[in-house]
């Protein structure tokens, strides 16, 4: 399941049980529902902007905004882990 940007987290996520999909809609982009144990959260990607799922990886730049400040092979964060278990916490 390749949809890169975000293989890796889906990857991660199914490494530990927990399953990810994408749902169109609702304009522009959609959402993508995550679930871990019991446990549902919601990440919405409606534009360029930096979601929750962009801030498990590397930016080019100290406070990213938009895709942009992201390169195209960007690796998972060091502590991606814990902030993507932390989505479930919100």
């Amino acid at each position: 399941m390749d949809y890169r940007p975000y293989s890796e987290i889906h990857d991660l996520l199914a490494s530990i049980g927990g399953s990810m999909t994408y749902r169109p809609g609702g304009g522009p982009g959609g959402v993508w529902e995550l679930g871990l144990r019991g446990r549902h959260t919601v990440v919405s990607v409606r534009d360029n902007r930096v979601n929750a799922l962009d801030r498990l990886y590397v930016a080019k730049v100290a406070d990213p905004v938009t895709w942009n400040d992201y390169s195209e092979n960007s690796e998972l964060a060091s502590d991606a882990f814990w902030k993507l278990v932390a989505l479930f916490n919100d």
